[in-house]
């Protein structure tokens, strides 16, 4: 027997047989991947949902904690693999799908034995290839907590039938699943949860759009009228009047009737319009839903400024910008780990515990780098009068900073040639 432990109300029949949302229950329909692609190609809120949040998570791409030139060889090993550009495209496929992956390829003859990290050396990766759920299948979820490959696919084989090991692929998931067991490897496209609200909200606009050819309405009223529609030869001679009456109102914009005897009115003409004063808040709070429930601020959704009084919609970035830079620490470094160790290696040909930050999404303006400069620059010049920090160290400090910085263009270079 179920116990049910919950609020009841006999008069407003709340939680009572009147109660109509005690019915509900929760179906899960999974959403068949035709489904999705039509959505993405067809449905422009859909697209943007699906593309914005990998954009950003990537538009500033990472800079890498390293003396320059270390940091230019890392960054012209990810040029040479199109890292950041394959990596965009993945991300977004596991968004619309569910799941993606990067294969990494170092040449080796059988791809399904492991890759050792120790083995790759300097120009040894050879490519990234993104591959889409449907053309790479998880294997069954390696489920030995002792395995360092727990809660990932033991094997995976691509669409020719080739076993590929997991150490030489990044998996990347879309939405999460409540529990690995119901899961083949993949998560969820983030189009499953949201699909309904998106559809809301684009066909909320189209209803309002089907409204506008029907916002003016010419209506008269013609004594008769069944009488003379009776017959075929009445049907035809008051279509041809009012189609005549049509046309001298597009020429003339004036509308002639006539009376009759019958009626002292005669016919009579009035003109109806619809009211769209209430449409527009409908509108915008169907997309205010979409927007909420795809984690999206509507001013970075729809591309437009904030409305109504001292509206800034800084606080909405801002909250969307820590949004993001919390997935990049949470989510993009851990699925990029094993292939940062491998970049690593391909760019120095060593192993280096190097660590990289993702550089922030709210870019500052010249004027916000000068201040940011000059408060540097004062802490430097205390802790040198200060002597806490030994000079050499201070300095060398201070040079990272001003290469880093950009404030100067070409002081970078001018460190680098010996004085005088």
């Amino acid at each position: 027997m179920w116990l049910a432990d919950r609020l009841a109300n006999l008069v407003s029949g709340l939680g009572g047989p009147r109660d109509k949302s005690t019915g509900n229950l929760h179906v899960h329909v999974p959403r068949a991947r035709a489904e999705l692609d039509a959505a993405y190609r067809d449905n422009w809120l859909a697209r943007k949902v699906v593309d914005i949040v990998p954009f950003d998570m990537l538009r500033e791409w990472r800079a890498w904690q390293a003396p320059p030139e270390v940091a230019a060889a890392l960054a012209a090993s990810e040029e040479r693999l199109g890292l950041q550009d394959r990596l965009l495209r993945a991300l977004r496929l596991a968004r619309l799908h569910g799941g993606a992956a990067l294969l990494i390829g170092d040449g080796a003859p059988d791809p399904s034995l492991p890759l050792d990290p120790d083995t790759v050396g300097q120009g040894d990766l050879r490519y990234l290839h993104v591959l889409p759920r449907g053309r790479i299948q998880a294997g069954p979820i390696e489920r030995d907590p002792l395995s360092p490959w727990f809660g990932e696919p033991q094997v995976y084989t691509l669409a020719g039938g080739q076993a590929v090991h997991p150490s030489r692929v990044v998996r990347l998931l879309g939405a999460a699943l409540p529990d690995d067991a119901v899961s083949d490897g993949w998560g969820d496209s983030v189009l499953q949860a949201l699909l309904e609200a998106i559809d809301q909200a684009t066909a909320a606009a189209a209803h309002i759009a089907a409204m506008l050819p029907e916002a003016k309405q010419d209506v008269i009223s013609v004594p008769g009228l069944s009488q003379a529609l009776s017959t075929e030869d009445g049907t035809a001679a008051l279509t041809e009047r009012f189609a005549y009456a049509a046309r001298m109102k597009g020429l003339f914009g004036m509308l002639l009737l006539e009376g009759d005897g019958r009626s002292p009115e005669g016919e009579r003409y009035q003109q109806k319009q619809l009211d769209f004063s209430g449409l527009p808040e409908v509108a915008r709070l169907f997309l205010q839903i979409a927007a909420g429930a795809a984690d999206i601020p509507v001013t970075r959704l729809l591309g437009q400024s904030p409305a109504g009084l001292n509206a800034t919609g800084e606080s909405d970035i801002r909250n969307y910008h820590d949004h993001v830079a919390a997935r990049q620490n949470v989510e993009l470094t851990p699925a990029l780990a094993r292939l940062d160790r491998l970049l690593i290696r391909d760019a120095l040909g060593r192993d280096e515990p190097l660590r990289y930050a993702w550089r922030p999404l709210a870019q500052a303006s010249e004027r916000e780098k000068a201040e940011i400069g000059r408060l540097k620059a004062e802490t430097a010049a205390m802790l040198a009068r200060e002597g806490v920090v030994p000079a050499g160290v201070l300095a060398r400090g201070v040079e990272g900073w001003l290469s880093a910085a950009d404030l100067f263009p070409g002081i970078a270079a001018a460190f680098e040639r010996p004085a005088g």
